[in-house]
């Protein structure tokens, strides 16, 4: 669940719900632990609202280290469809892995260059507020340009960790392709590290929690697990989108496709495909054989008893704007993608002339990707020189 806020250069902008519970926590941890510290003299509601101000600064910091990722990465002609701000910080949806070390370099330390830059200029900033010492709002200001400072330079420094997803992970495995001369092996040293580290950091955050640190004890244990399940989870799609390159739809598609009409009503839909294949959902077609949408045995089901005689296939089915469609010369690993950008289980190859040729499901690219993965593994020790 995100909110979009809107575009910039084309990117899509836009807010996770978990960033709500983010922003209450740190504008608390500032308001009662750190601004009180650092300037005195202050009202409870000065805290809170300075804590406010600097903890957007802090979001809009992190907006710009997410946009120079973006901006190199569209510079090598590499498309980025959207920046999610959440409780972590932020993520871009860049469309492809770089697998040129130079491009991903770039990318990856853009970010981190970014984070230093803003916390240079707000360190100026810190430096010429001094010298209006006294002056109205000065102690507000001296607060929010400190916090942000140190916040950027932390953030900066934390991504440049060789941790898989961070930032600092990205660099490490440009280094590693350069050495090994293997994509595959060096993604998975660098994700290795990063499962490492994140226990690290797991381990670190109980040591704070059983001293009696409650507050920081948690977040050093949701770091580590951040870590551990952002490392997890890249590993296990890489290993997945790896083991479908070179295939395409076409190749793998499966023909013997069960279909409903248009004008079938859902009562005799229900008794004689859905009673019969134990489906979940049915490409519906027109006489032609094209595909017009797709309907589910919970779209049925909602349906009252005695209204599914009269009620029609096309009342009630989707769309084929929420399918994901592709052609059969796709490659399996973009096709891939548009299932999950949709969030379906199935994807429907057609034609150009959107005649409905065959189906695959989110079970299929699995088993196929485990049998290729498996296939490979086993020539791999029976070859050592296979890569």
């Amino acid at each position: 669940m995100s909110l979009q806020l809107g575009h910039v250069k084309g990117i899509s902008i836009r807010l996770h719900f978990t960033l709500i519970i983010t922003f209450f926590l740190i504008v608390w941890t500032l308001s009662t632990y750190f601004m009180p510290d650092y300037v005195k003299g202050l009202t409870s509601i000065d805290y809170w609202l300075i804590s406010s101000v600097a903890t957007g600064l802090l979001f809009f910091s992190i907006l710009l280290h997410e946009l120079s990722h973006s901006m190199v990465a569209k510079r090598y002609g590499i498309p980025v469809k959207s920046i999610t701000l959440f409780i972590f910080g932020g993520v871009s949806d860049i469309a492809k892995e770089p697998e040129d070390f130079h491009q991903e370099f770039k990318m990856s330390i853009a970010g981190p260059l970014a984070s230093f830059g803003i916390a240079a200029v707000l360190a100026l900033l810190l430096w010429l507020v001094h010298f209006d010492a006294g002056g109205p709002l000065y102690l507000e200001a001296k607060g929010i340009l400190f916090y942000g400072a140190i916040a950027n330079a932390a953030l900066g420094a934390f991504n440049l960790i060789p941790a898989f997803p961070l930032d600092g992970g990205r660099v490490l495995r440009a280094a590693l392709v350069r050495w090994k001369k293997d994509y595959h092996e060096a993604t998975k040293i660098a994700t290795t590290i990063g499962i490492m580290i994140s226990y690290v950091f797991m381990g670190f955050g109980l040591v704070y929690l059983l001293g009696g640190d409650f507050v920081g004890g948690i977040w050093i244990v949701l770091i580590g697990w951040f870590l551990h399940a952002g490392a997890q989870s890249y590993m296990s799609q890489f290993e997945l989108t790896n083991a479908l390159k070179g295939l395409f739809a076409g190749n793998v598609m499966n023909t013997g496709i069960i279909s409903v009409k248009e004008d079938a009503s859902l009562d005799y839909v229900l008794k004689n495909f859905f009673a019969t294949s134990m489906k979940s959902e049915l490409p519906v077609i027109d006489g032609e054989g094209q595909l017009i949408g797709m309907i589910t045995l919970r779209a049925i089901l909602d349906v009252p008893e005695n209204h599914r005689a009269s009620t029609r296939v096309k009342n009630i089915m989707f769309s084929p704007s929420y399918l994901a469609i592709v052609s059969p010369e796709t490659d399996l690993e973009k096709a891939l993608l548009v299932m999950v950008q949709k969030r379906v289980g199935k994807i429907f190859v057609c034609a150009k002339d959107k005649k409905l040729l065959g189906v695959i499901s989110k079970t299929d690219i699995i088993e196929l990707a485990g049998e290729r993965q498996r296939y490979l593994e086993t020539l791999k020790k029976t070859s050592p020189s296979i890569n």
